[in-house]
């Protein structure tokens, strides 16, 4: 039960599915390990997993798709140092009848299904309040999957899912569906429910603006703000199609912690199109226009530089490890990016590097302490 190998996933364009069933197991197992074992403060015996738009469980070539990859992760974890099959309750729904019993038959399929520890839950019917009430314990850990177009969200809903300590919410976001729905009224209802009083909003910037790019961009900032301005972090990844340059679906996830960030940001950018100065775009089938100069980018390791320089007073005396993770937040910068722009202002004399012992060194090492000169 390995998974896919990234040199195999990439040999061929992804669909938005795939790429977001990759990135949620293995953000599913970094997350529940983080939280069963790596909590000196609070000891935690149980977590659940609810994917409340859950498909049958396979692709229609036989490969595994989100709930049986998840299932898969459980399973090959009996008797490690970090046994998933004996703290994670999994919940699968789907409002489709047929398709929940193609998943309920997938399930049984299983070789291991006997086996685990906590049985699935599965459910069949449209997303409410009463599901996620049944789904998730009292200050249980949760981490959550839902598209939040599929049938029936509302901010509400969304908010519930990552109300309680260490849960977190992944979002596949359909674009053309969420254009659609801004100009139609039988729907209108549903979106003031997602978007409240944010749908006036994009409504009224709607009319006035007629760029495609400038509408796509302004869609998602703004379901960005729902969430930052209720105090969330924000992560997005955008997905195009395969075989054209058009964006596809946005993956969103939301968290109240830096670190479910940081984590979320190393695992997506593994699965991401990349600038040629090792720098992604966090995004996936991007058909990027060449350009002459790095520094026409958006985001490059001179502008990180430039960055880590104005803002130097916080930095001074920083481990590049720390100023990496209190710097890289909104940004596309990655963890190697900052090695890259310490080694430029090395290379024109803005900062030197001392060891944990005090000594100067020339060592770029994630521990090295930066001092501006």
């Amino acid at each position: 039960m390995a998974g896919i190998s990234l040199s195999d996933f990439f040999k061929q364009k992804r669909t938005a599915s795939e790429i977001k069933s990759e990135i949620l197991n293995e953000y599913f197992k970094a997350w529940a390990a983080i939280i069963l074992v790596g909590q000196q403060y609070k000891i935690c015996e149980k977590v659940i997993y609810v994917d409340l738009f859950s498909g049958p469980g396979l692709y229609n070539d036989g490969s595994p798709s989100t709930p049986i990859k998840i299932l898969n992760s459980i399973y090959s974890s009996k008797g490690k140092l970090i046994d998933y099959d004996k703290h994670v309750q999994t919940f699968f729904n789907d409002k489709d009848e047929n398709i929940a019993t193609k998943l309920k038959s997938n399930f049984a399929n299983l070789d291991y299904y006997k086996d685990l520890h906590f049985k699935p839950i599965l459910v069949n019917q449209p997303a409410s309040i009463e599901i996620l009430k049944n789904a998730y314990e009292s200050n249980i850990p949760s981490l959550t999957f839902i598209d939040p177009l599929g049938y029936g969200y509302t901010l509400e809903l969304l908010m519930h899912t990552i109300k309680n300590w260490g849960s977190d919410l992944f979002m596949l976001f359909n674009l053309n569906r969420i254009r659609a729905a801004i100009t139609n009224k039988k729907v209108e209802q549903n979106m003031i429910e997602i978007f409240g009083d944010y749908f006036e909003i994009l409504q009224n910037f709607y009319k006035k603006e007629l760029s495609p790019q400038l509408r796509e961009q302004f869609i998602i900032e703004t379901f960005e703000h729902i969430f930052e301005d209720r105090g969330y972090l924000t992560l997005k990844f955008r997905i195009n199609f395969p075989d054209k340059n058009q964006t596809s679906h946005y993956l969103f996830f939301i968290s109240k912690v830096n670190l479910a960030i940081t984590r979320a940001k190393e695992i997506m950018s593994k699965y991401s199109d990349y600038q040629e100065d090792g720098i992604p775009f966090f995004g996936a089938n991007l058909k990027p226009s060449p350009v002459l100069s790095p520094e026409f980018n958006d985001h490059s390791i001179k502008k990180l530089a430039n960055s880590i320089l104005e803002f130097n007073y916080e930095f001074e005396n920083q481990t590049i490890d720390n100023i990496y993770k209190s710097h890289n937040y909104k940004t596309n910068y990655i963890k190697q990016n900052y090695k890259d722009a310490i080694f430029y202002l090395l290379e024109i004399n803005k900062v030197k590097l001392v060891n944990t012992q005090g000594a100067e060194t020339k060592s770029i090492t994630y521990t090295a302490i930066v001092k501006f000169i």
